[in-house]
């Protein structure tokens, strides 16, 4: 058992059971109520790393049921990244709970004939393969769709399914550097899987599109996405806001002044928008001076004299603990925080009080912390309802609900088709 719906003061225990492959396809109003909201929704998902397990982690989390597919003896890279513990590591209990993980060949025909027969019920079919690969082991979309008209097939790549760049090789860095994260950040990475985890968040609103319009009667269809769209998509608000208006004289950037604030024995995230915060921030800090200076007597006058209203209140800040800026800035409303380590995350008040983290045991990792989902729904509840997939963990299970006998299945892994 990992965890509990998320809904009012009381967690229900949901038992593994609850996300088994249904005999019907019919989804009661009680289902709704213990699965979350995508109860009912089936997905098949082939692809690896970050990007693509990350859009299925989504829908999982939203109660949809996921077969995660890794190759026969290959562990999918996320295994083994971060902290281990046996072949589960920190990422791959957070990123594939709530699936049932299964080993495929996709490479041989049964073990293409298997995951027909998987599609054939499933909703959803998540890719990352690199352009070409899909259509040269027949599981394109034109192959897939073929067997399932309602399918919801999302092709994730680096760059595109063509072009320039699209048969190359790419991580998370790469997209970062190409979209110009890299040079905003002066020249450094955000150390974070950014690109992934924006691509995979897009596609799996993506993905909740197109289930919404095969509801309406669009029937199935292909999604393609792309790593480097993606970024330049959740980059473009504030990181190219003078590209936006090439005419336009351009203004300061976050790069030039999106930076915590040293003090005296640690460090503060403070920001002030409207002239109140900013007004609020000068009393607080003792200069009420500066709010009638005149370079920054308006929102735009504060950007364009960023670097100067920077060094003033710099030079006060470094010379006050970091308790008294913060009881200061908080008296006068101004939105301001203790930049705290990760570890500390764990005691915080408000986080405590959101009750985010879950702590659990793993039938083999032993103790893991992780994450509920964010969103708390009112009437169909998400939940947390099976620990991260040992490698082929469901593969028997998932084989037997397909229709196959235990000699069939044995036959199977002797083959090294399954595993």
């Amino acid at each position: 058992m990992l965890m509990t719906p998320k809904g009012g003061t009381k967690r229900q225990q949901i038992s593994s059971a609850s996300t088994r492959i249904r005999e019907s396809d019919a989804v009661t109003a009680t289902e709704l109520a213990t699965q979350g909201p995508l109860a009912g929704i089936k997905v098949v998902d082939v692809s690896s790393a970050v990007a693509g397990p990350w859009v299925s982690s989504w829908l999982a989390e939203l109660g949809a049921e996921v077969i995660f597919v890794e190759k026969v003896g290959v562990p999918d890279v996320m295994r083994m990244t971060g902290a281990i513990s046996g072949d589960q590591s920190g990422c791959w209990v957070h990123m594939h709970r709530n699936k049932r993980g299964m080993d495929l060949n996709l490479r041989s025909e049964s073990g293409r004939d298997i995951l027909l027969k998987l599609v054939a019920e499933a909703d959803v079919f998540v890719q990352n393969f690199r352009p070409g690969v899909a259509h040269r082991l027949q599981i394109d979309y034109p192959a897939l769709s073929a067997i399932n008209p309602d399918l919801v097939y999302l092709s994730v790549s680096g760059f595109g399914q063509d072009g320039p760049y699209a048969d190359r090789p790419v991580y998370d860095p790469i997209i970062q550097a190409l979209s110009g994260m890299t040079e905003a950040q002066n020249g450094t990475y955000v150390k974070a899987v950014v690109a992934d985890k924006t691509t995979a968040m897009a596609g799996a609103n993506a993905v909740l599109a197109a289930l919404v319009a095969r509801s309406n009667g669009a029937g199935g269809q292909h999604i393609e996405l792309a790593l480097l769209d993606a970024m330049l998509h959740w980059m473009w608000l504030e990181v190219f806001w003078n590209e936006s208006l090439p005419e336009s004289d351009p203004a300061p950037t976050y790069s030039e002044w999106y930076e915590p604030w040293d003090t005296a024995d640690g460090q503060i995230a403070a920001n002030w928008v409207n002239f109140e915060q900013y007004k609020g921030a000068c009393q607080a800090l003792g200069k009420p001076e500066l709010a009638d200076d005149s370079r920054f007597a308006t929102r735009d006058a504060r950007l364009q004299n960023a670097d100067a209203q920077r060094s003033e209140f710099a030079a006060i800040l470094k010379t006050m603990l970091t308790d008294d800026a913060l009881s200061a800035l908080e008296a006068a409303d101004v939105p301001c925080a203790r930049v705290v380590s990760r570890q500390e995350v764990f005691d915080d008040p408000q986080v405590l009080h959101n009750d985010i983290i879950v702590s659990e045991m793993h039938p083999t990792a032993g103790k893991i912390r992780t994450i509920r989902p964010p969103a708390n729904f009112s009437k169909t509840p998400t939940a947390l309802t099976r620990h991260s997939p040992g490698k082929g963990e469901h593969t028997n299970e998932i084989l037997s609900q397909l229709g196959f006998n235990p000699s069939q299945i044995g036959e199977l892994r002797k083959q090294n088709i399954v595993a």
